[in-house]
């Protein structure tokens, strides 16, 4: 097949000349959720690079790039995940903290909806989630069918930069994996669309039924440098062989490895469960084979298991935290935004959700803590909005030696009243309409030890027991 010049023209020679026209003031989205490699890191050095652009905005699912910080361009980013707990985003959080960069929260789903929306023509949407949360701050607000919403407005950006495994010509885009995640999405969203892909093969010779971005989408092509996926590997080989062990600390009441048991043989057959980050990507690794628990991840996957073996391996399958994880037989793949429908549609059974507070009433503080720039709230929120249980898996105190468990959130809420249960390194406790429920101890704890940790009254239930695993 002879290509046209049209066809011809989709495709750049390098990363510099396809973000040549990004001006200053302009809109930039750019996809990936997880591995660096699931993110079109060519395309953001070649922008970042640039010496004439300034104030833009970005939207992504956390700050893509640091140098795009470092060097000064962003004047506002639009983003689920404002920094991190660990402080690995040094100058991106700075420039929140110090208000250089006007930072605008979104739930995960939300902001994938809104892209949904900009792509689809669609002007605003009403959502409930967040609606007891600063997301709803300065929103307006309805009621519809006795249920309280806010209204959200569609994100249009001026430039998209996402990443795919192959393209052709035309523009077609396959996918990989868990990697979809927002790039969909973005691609339908974007005035003009970039795509950053490992190979450009003939057109033709991507079946239709594995284009996972229609060409229609696609505005321009770059090849990403091979060894950028080398070296990706190659640090991630790293990071799995210096992961560390768990140390033996001797401390009261469970290791986060033993809550995490805890939890899973909470989980029956049949159930569709999404696990959060921290302790609660741990449970995957405790799950029975012939339990009969379907994962669910935010990222685009379901049905999948506990991490890989070094035989097992393969990057493409990742968990929301990022987590090598095994695909099961009867997996399915998928986007973001198909993801979150799952999620707020009320297809889920469980959702496991870490937490920094829980009040006596059931509510969520779980995204920001005085100590971080900006936090990051994730997908929580849309976890929260419509699902049966919602178990919350953390510390019973702080490092500090201060409740988690507490009359009040001190910290802005993820949701209110939506935790069903609370497992802790000391306990498992119920959230009834009478009180906290104190159901199990760990082997060792004692009820008055428990009481002295929480801040509300306990309910102690008759049969409470030591916990059984």
């Amino acid at each position: 097949m002879v290509m046209t010049t049209t066809q011809e023209n989709r495709i750049y020679a390098s990363a510099a000349e396809a973000v040549a026209d990004i001006f200053s003031g302009a809109m930039v989205c750019v996809g990936g959720f997880g591995p660096v490699r699931n993110r079109a890191i060519t395309l953001c050095q070649a922008l970042a690079d640039r010496t004439d652009v300034r104030d833009l905005t970005l939207v992504a699912n956390s700050f893509p790039h640091q140098p795009l910080a470092e060097n000064k361009l962003v004047k506002k980013f639009i983003g689920a995940f404002g920094g991190s707990v660990y402080r690995r985003a040094a100058a991106s959080e700075e420039g929140i903290r110090s208000g250089e960069i006007e930072f605008e929260p979104s739930p995960q789903g939300i902001l994938t909806e809104r892209l949904r929306a900009g792509g689809g023509g669609i002007p605003a949407f009403f959502s409930p989630v967040g609606v007891h949360t600063v997301v709803a701050d300065g929103k307006e607000r309805r009621t519809i069918d006795g249920k309280e919403y806010i209204l959200e407005t569609a994100l249009k950006p001026d430039f998209g930069l996402i990443r795919a495994e192959k393209a052709d010509a035309l523009g077609n885009l396959t996918g990989i994996g868990s990697t979809l995640n927002f790039h969909p999405a973005m691609a339908a969203a974007s005035k003009v669309t970039i795509a950053e892909v490992d190979e450009i093969v003939p057109v033709g010779s991507i079946p239709p039924e594995e284009v996972k971005i229609p060409g229609i989408y696609v505005d321009r092509i770059v090849v990403r440098d091979p060894e950028l996926n080398k070296a990706e590997e190659a640090a991630e080989i790293q990071r799995r062989a210096r992961r560390e062990v768990p140390k033996d600390v001797e401390k009261v009441g469970l290791s986060q490895d033993l809550m995490a048991l805890r939890v899973a043989n909470m989980l029956k057959p049949g159930q569709y469960v999404n696990l959060g980050m921290g302790i609660p990507t741990k449970v995957s690794n405790f799950i029975r084979e012939d339990q009969g628990v379907f994962l669910h991840a935010e990222n685009g996957i379901l049905n999948y298991g506990p991490e890989p073996d070094e035989d097992e391996y393969r990057w493409y399958y990742y968990n929301a935290q990022g987590v090598p994880v095994t695909a099961l037989p009867g997996a399915a793949i998928f986007d973001s935004l198909a993801a979150f429908t799952m999620a707020r549609g009320g297809h889920l059974d469980v959702v496991v959700l870490g937490g920094l507070q829980v009040s006596a009433g059931g509510d969520l503080a779980n995204w920001w803590a005085p100590y971080m720039a900006a936090g990051g709230m994730g997908g929580a929120m849309d976890l929260c909005t419509d699902v049966p249980e919602l178990i919350v898996a953390m510390e019973h105190v702080t490092r500090d030696g201060e409740p988690k468990i507490l009359n009040e959130c001190d910290y802005p809420l993820t949701g209110k009243a939506c935790v069903t249960k609370i497992v802790t390194d000391l306990a498992v406790i119920d959230v009834t309409p009478d009180g906290l429920v104190l159901r199990e101890l760990a082997p060792g704890v004692t009820v008055d030890y428990v009481q002295e940790r929480t801040e509300p009254q306990l309910l102690v239930a008759a049969d409470v027991r030591e916990m059984q695993f």
